[in-house]
């Protein structure tokens, strides 16, 4: 079908149509040796088949090695890849706006195969892009620093995040995109993710728009616990870890045992993460909060039940009971601060779920929101549709916005995806397409600044509403605190 070949730096590709949106799959867009930086796609001479998906980055989810996942042919150390989408009916010369997903998963799994952007191109007209990068132990440990050598670049996996933003400026415009406007958006790690670029001078560049959703700098590393850390995998790795040479001959499966040991060893936190390398990005958290990010419009949140998810799921990555939260508060605000926080939440399971959520997602991407909006457009919401179990937990925005199919994704949202449930989703996915398009989302959101507070509450029936949790907000007082920032 015509205008399903199309010419990429490195060579011809092949495309699909499904859904009514153009599909190019699994192209990769940039080559990486095990511990290197990502260099440029090598090119090849034939077209090549963009129909699909390519395979995941190796991953593990927990502190059990036998959940591994890296078996090829779906698990590859060869797998910067990324999948594009566009409407159906571009017409030639028509350049539609760029929405670059980046995929959450705690930094230690995830994929950006899993998000089909067929129905959000086609219906919001904009050209998505989902896309893999390194995570666990391959893309987020500071081997670097513990092996005393310049030779492994710090923070890998953002690195391949930039690597597809750069393959992005200088090949999507053959896809109908147009690279002067790029938003770069994502859920949790996801999140992170991009409120790390959005401080990171290299990236500035190569988009112009932001949407964070649950989640900003606060949960990532500091520099000494990143060392330190990349120091406990050296230790279980013994002659495996003792240099850069043995890192790159060791088996792959090696390296996820010795990431199940450094997780069990340090519990609530993520045992391979972005860290504050002031390199790539500003060397402490107070740089990051004394700096300007990058002067873009950004659309922000969080669920209002964050935590919950982790209470449900295996494995021990965020601090959840009292005594975890309290030692965290106290150890890095101090006990007035600190005391002034704990005054605003009930000794209750509510208050200890509401006390954990704002530690980890809501307040830190509220307080990103508060220091943005002094600069540029800002715009803020909070997701309140309820799954009767979970409640609004984290993840549970993504069930609603990005099609997920079958009685899982069903059980997963709370139902069938119909109904006012349906109308919820096309609302959000509404305002994210007409964000990309235009820089702000539609009409009913007003912007957001820190005197005001008026933020999106999406719910079964949306409304907007000025300073919610007002108090705890204040308590808080733009203080973010996280397990990784202690050394």
């Amino acid at each position: 079908m015509d205008g399903l070949v199309v010419a990429t730096q490195s060579g011809l590709v092949g495309g699909t149509v499904s859904d009514g949106a153009r599909r190019w799959l699994g192209i990769p867009y940039a080559d990486a040796a095990r511990f290197a930086a990502p260099m440029p796609a090598a090119s090849w001479i034939d077209v090549r088949d963009a129909t699909v998906v390519g395979p995941q980055c190796p991953q593990m989810y927990g502190n059990a090695a036998k959940r591994a996942r890296i078996a090829a042919p779906d698990f590859s150390e060869q797998c910067l890849t990324l999948n594009i989408y566009a409407p159906d009916d571009l017409v030639e010369g028509e350049r539609l706006p760029v929405y670059v997903w980046i995929h959450g998963g705690a930094f230690v799994a995830g994929s950006g195969n899993g998000y089909d952007g067929s129905a959000l191109a086609r219906d919001g007209r904009i050209i998505v892009v989902t896309i893999n990068y390194r995570v666990g132990v391959l893309g987020f440990v500071n081997f670097g620093a513990a092996l005393g050598t310049s030779d492994i670049p710090s923070n890998l996996g953002l690195r391949d995040q930039i690597a597809a933003l750069t393959w992005v400026q200088a090949n999507i415009a053959a896809f109908g995109g147009d690279p002067c406007r790029v938003t770069i958006g994502g859920q949790s790690a996801g999140s992170m993710s991009v409120s790390l670029l959005l401080h990171a001078t290299a990236a500035r560049p190569l988009f112009q728009q932001a949407i964070m959703q649950s989640g900003a700098v606060s949960m990532i590393h500091s520099l000494g616990k990143s060392v330190g850390i990349a120091q406990q995998y050296r230790a279980v790795l013994g002659d495996d870890g003792r240099s850069l040479e043995a890192l790159k001959a060791v088996d792959l499966y090696r390296l996820f045992e010795a990431q199940a040991a450094v997780g069990a060893a340090n519990p609530g936190t993520i045992p391979a993460s972005p860290w504050l390398d002031d390199d790539l990005v500003p060397g402490t958290l107070a740089d990051v909060h004394r700096a300007q990010a990058a002067p873009v419009p950004l659309l922000a949140g969080a669920t209002r039940d964050e935590v919950r998810l982790f209470e449900l799921m295996p494995g021990d990555i965020l601090p959840t009971s009292w005594l975890a939260l309290e030692t965290l508060l106290h150890g890095q605000l101090g006990t007035e601060r600190a005391q002034a926080i704990l005054a605003t939440y009930p000794r209750t399971t509510a208050g200890r779920r509401a006390l954990a959520g704002d530690l980890t997602f809501v307040m830190p991407t509220r307080h990103f929101a508060d220091r943005h909006a002094a600069h540029s457009p800002t715009w803020f919401y909070r997701f309140d549709y309820a799954h009767p179990i979970a409640g609004a937990t984290h993840g549970l925005d993504l069930t609603l916005t990005w099609p997920m199919r079958g009685l899982r994704a069903a059980l997963a949202r709370g139902g069938r995806m119909t109904g006012r449930r349906a109308a919820l989703g096309q609302r959000m996915t509404r305002h994210i397409a007409h964000f990309v398009r235009h820089g702000r989302p539609e009409a009913a959101w007003p912007a957001y600044d820190a005197s005001q507070g008026q933020m999106m509450i999406f719910n079964l029936a949306d409304r907007v509403e000025a300073r919610p949790e007002a108090a705890r907000w204040q308590a808080w007082a733009g203080h973010d605190v996280g397990v990784g920032l202690t050394d």
